[in-house]
């Protein structure tokens, strides 16, 4: 099936068409297009159909080397990965997981996939071997080193209610960051830019956490869909600092796209959301590595 082709008619529905999706200028910052242990370039030539039918400029791979036990273990399709994202530099970008409990590791992963690599940054996974999270002072040598790089840094971050007593945070997982942690180490970099993942797990919390510190960006990617939301976060973060994923294949696009498109803000805060603030974000690793910004 083409993938521009809808068996509905948008319109009598209300929601954009593909041409008007691409107009949006859409980049999707979480994409897991390589997150299976059998065939992952299969997996994204299968995902790519969606990603065109839905009009999306470009999608960021989170899962560029290693696995998700072990990021800093090289993989069976770790080559064929890195030079997909050399082919399809156009469309397709990646971040490179690292793992705090082994900066030094870290560092040399850095240096091969993202300063002489076709990787535009790097990401913080859910739980590590070690439980460190990114507030940890483990982490400075990485930050400082992607500051160099001017790489983009992606935190997960979530907030599960558990322990005894029961608090926000206590049931993460070991090593998981929390929208907290991430202002910790926000205030320790202040000039070096930081993603704050699915808008903390919980973004009525996660919001206020990072309000204070400009250099923290909230991005909505994969945390349960709530009437609201964005709203919320660009009346207390402003526009500017809010980016999107689509967190596919394991969320629908239609569903987390529509936590923005559904928002009582203006389009252009929409397109700022949808692509234009991560565009600023890799503006500078984007020019370093003489990859353009325009859509191809």
């Amino acid at each position: 099936m083409d993938p521009q082709h809808f068996s509905l008619d948008p319109a009598l529905y209300n929601v954009p068409s593909r041409d008007e999706l691409r107009e949006y200028r859409i980049w999707d910052g979480h994409y897991h297009g390589f997150l299976t242990t059998e065939d992952p370039i299969q997996r994204h030539r299968e995902m790519m159909f969606y990603v065109e039918r839905m009009g999306i400029e470009r999608v960021i791979s989170l899962d560029a080397g290693g696995t998700i036990s072990n990021p800093l273990q090289s993989a069976p399709h770790d080559d064929a990965i890195w030079n997909l994202l050399e082919q399809e530099q156009a469309t397709l970008s990646g971040l490179a997981p690292i793992d705090p409990g082994y900066p030094k590791e870290s560092c040399e992963k850095m240096e091969k996939w993202v300063r002489n690599g076709p990787c535009i940054g790097i990401k913080y996974y859910g739980s590590t071997e070690a439980a460190i999270p990114c507030s940890h002072p483990n982490n400075d040598e990485i930050i400082r080193l992607a500051g160099e790089l001017e790489a983009v840094i992606y935190i997960h971050t979530w907030i599960k209610i558990g322990g005894s007593p029961r608090y926000p945070g206590g049931g993460n997982n070991p090593g998981e960051s929390t929208p907290m942690d991430v202002a910790i180490l926000a205030e320790r970099f202040p000039d070096i830019p930081l993603i704050c993942g699915h808008s903390g797990g919980d973004w009525e919390l996660g919001i206020p956490a990072i309000r204070p510190y400009e250099n923290v960006y909230l991005q909505f990617d994969g945390s349960d869909p709530h009437s609201g939301a964005v709203d919320k976060a660009v009346n207390e973060l402003g526009a500017d600092r809010i980016t999107w994923g689509g967190h596919g294949p394991s969320r629908s696009y239609s569903t987390e796209l529509s936590k923005v498109l559904g928002a009582s803000i203006p389009k252009a805060d929409k397109m700022k959301v949808l692509g234009g603030n991560f565009r600023k974000l890799a503006e500078r690793i984007f020019k370093a590595k003489g990859l353009s910004l325009q859509p191809h």
